[in-house]
């Protein structure tokens, strides 16, 4: 819209103000579906990057880029610069929140090399006011759900199912649907009980009843 269509520029030039140049060509790279390396670039850069794709509406490179700031591991060396990349770009909220939430992971799991840091720096000086900030995030922030345990398979069929009172839950793993059906207790018995879950094994060849 800006070099096309009724709102175009009418300059032959037109400027960027807002982005460094080395930026703003990864940003063109992108947009014409070059092969650009997030691994490669640091948290400001990925930063700049992010503020171009909210100023144009890309999605799609913001989510990769918090999905490849929250798959980043810090060491303390990096912490306390990130935090302070987080709070130059707290108006970037999605890319904020990745930066603040590794940030916050690492001072929860390394308490020594927290300490250190804090003993390192001059109490009102910058970098202890951002590491104080830093813990008192991490002291409010939540932590991460685990994943619920897989469900129970099926020994004989190797099917994931459960019991509930006539029906048996079965998943199907040829069509990857699940499907309900009763089973006739004189064609199946019960093999093992363990709680709610039930294990049946066919009796004479036995079939369920769909």
């Amino acid at each position: 819209a800006q070099f096309y269509g009724p709102i175009q520029e009418k300059k032959d030039s037109v400027p960027v103000e807002d982005s460094t140049i080395g930026t703003f060509k990864i940003f063109l790279d992108v947009l014409y579906n070059k092969k650009v390396s997030l691994e490669s670039m640091d948290f400001q850069l990925l930063g700049e990057l992010f503020y171009l794709a909210n100023k144009h509406y890309l999605d799609t490179l913001k989510d990769s880029i918090v999905q490849e700031v929250s798959a980043r591991k810090l060491v303390s060396g990096q912490v306390l610069e990130v935090a302070k990349v987080a709070e130059e770009h707290a108006h970037l909220e999605k890319f904020a929140n990745a930066l603040f939430l590794i940030c916050s992971s690492f001072v929860k799991d390394n308490h020594e090399a927290t300490l250190e840091m804090s003993n390192n720096e001059e109490v009102g000086e910058e970098n202890s006011m951002t590491l104080h900030r830093l813990l008192a995030r991490a002291s409010r922030a939540k932590p991460r759900q685990s994943r619920p345990p897989p469900a129970p398979v099926c020994n004989y069929c190797k099917h994931v199912h459960c019991m509930d009172g006539e029906k048996l839950t079965v998943g199907n793993f040829v069509a990857g649907s699940r499907v309900s059906f009763s089973i006739s207790r004189s064609k199946f018995k019960t093999v093992k009980r363990d709680g709610s879950h039930v294990t049946f094994v066919r009796v004479n060849g036995g079939n369920p009843n769909i």
